[in-house]
């Protein structure tokens, strides 16, 4: 069938190729209670959004607004959200973005850079609330049961569509949130010791199968999308492959270069110094598109691997059954954050790339990429722990 061939290609990360940007006067004839039927239509990517609202069932109506491209800034979409501006009342006092993170992390700055632009667009203090206990689930619990009138988001990343296939959560990701925009990308880069003679992925994954015994990987954290990758490499290796985690990412970093790690998937501002020096090196970055941090590294699709498609995201969601017009306010006014130089500077110097998206782009995003994280983590060979 078209459409399961259309899911096994969604999960190896060349959706993003068959996602059509979506008209003006479509988003206006879209109707928000619309269930897959037969009156689908044939389109390709039509028939894909409708085996995905199949799939997710009714936890997919917090995201039923219509699929755009994510290339889509928010005042693009500006004519087809003529009429719904946002009510004069909004915002009517401080706002809180809830974190999922510590204090003093790279995270946390980014948050509090956030909340310092956000404050002077709106005209309202913006409170950085750090909740990071339970992996993040704290935070998101307490944004999932707050008010949905625009005073209380999230700001958390790509490994909250892990967790629901790690451990049990008192929220569904797609149900009980509405996506705001997705404010940076965080490229993971397949990193090797440069003492190895590999040049490709494929020329790594084909040494590693040939000799297990003979390398590691390596990981910081467990249940990331660097960790979920790492697996993902050396799944169904017959003896597998070592996987040593270590203490945060610069530790990880101090393995490799001691020799005691072969490849591990990274962040760009950890290995770029060793990189620069001939110590670490580079073979392919994960993702639809390649980075701009280093464009002269090709993706892993590319070099001829799949799976690799879901690129780890920074965002900003709401409660479930926030108004329209309030998302569009705050997805707009956060995409003119993000164009200030200072803030993509910042961003790039941690490793982080600043992304324009839209409520619609960043809604489709996390119907597709949930399912290819389930997929990955499926496929991946050895239980994850939250």
């Amino acid at each position: 069938m078209p459409e399961v061939r259309m899911l096994a290609r969604l999960w190896r990360g060349k959706a993003t190729l068959h996602f059509p940007a979506v008209t003006a006067a479509g988003a206006r004839g879209a109707r928000p209670d619309a269930r897959p039927s037969a009156a689908c239509g044939p389109g390709r990517a039509v028939v894909l959004m409708c085996l995905l609202s199949a799939l997710l069932g009714p936890a997919s109506d917090a995201l039923a607004a219509p699929p755009a491209a994510p290339s889509v800034a928010p005042s693009a979409a500006a004519p087809a959200a003529a009429g719904r501006s946002a009510p004069m009342s909004f915002p009517a006092r401080p706002l809180r973005l809830v974190v999922p993170f510590p204090a003093g992390g790279v995270p946390d700055a980014i948050a509090r850079t956030l909340a310092e632009k956000l404050t002077a667009k709106l005209g309202v203090p913006v409170e950085v609330d750090n909740r990071p206990s339970a992996n993040g689930t704290t935070a998101g619990d307490v944004v999932a049961k707050a008010s949905s009138d625009g005073h209380t988001l999230l700001l958390h990343q790509s490994t909250m569509l892990i967790q629901s296939g790690v451990e049990p959560l008192p929220y569904d990701v797609v149900r009980d949130f509405t996506p705001v925009a997705r404010v940076a990308a965080m490229p993971l880069f397949l990193v090797i010791d440069a003492r190895l003679p590999m040049r490709t992925p494929q020329q790594w994954v084909a040494a590693v199968r040939a000799n297990p015994g003979a390398y590691s990987v390596g990981t910081a954290q467990a249940g990331t999308p660097a960790h979920l990758y790492a697996e993902y490499a050396v799944r169904g290796i017959p003896n597998g492959v070592p996987l040593v985690t270590a203490k945060g990412e610069a530790a990880l970093v101090q393995e490799m270069l001691a020799g005691r790690i072969s490849a591990c998937f990274c962040n760009f501002a950890a290995v770029q110094p060793h990189v620069r020096e001939g110590t670490l090196r580079l073979l392919g970055v994960a993702g639809s598109v390649r980075s701009t941090l280093a464009p002269g590294v090709p993706t892993l699709h590319e070099s001829g691997l799949d799976g690799y498609g879901a690129g780890p995201w920074l965002g900003v969601l709401a409660p479930a059954k926030t108004p329209r017009a309030i998302v569009a306010k705050l997805a707009t006014v956060l995409d003119e954050v993000v164009r200030e130089g200072d803030v993509g500077r910042r961003l790039e110097s941690v490793g982080l790339t600043p992304l324009r998206d839209s409520p619609e782009a960043f809604a489709t995003s996390i119907r597709s990429e949930s399912i290819q994280w389930q997929v990955i983590l499926r496929q991946a060979g050895r239980p994850v722990e939250p």
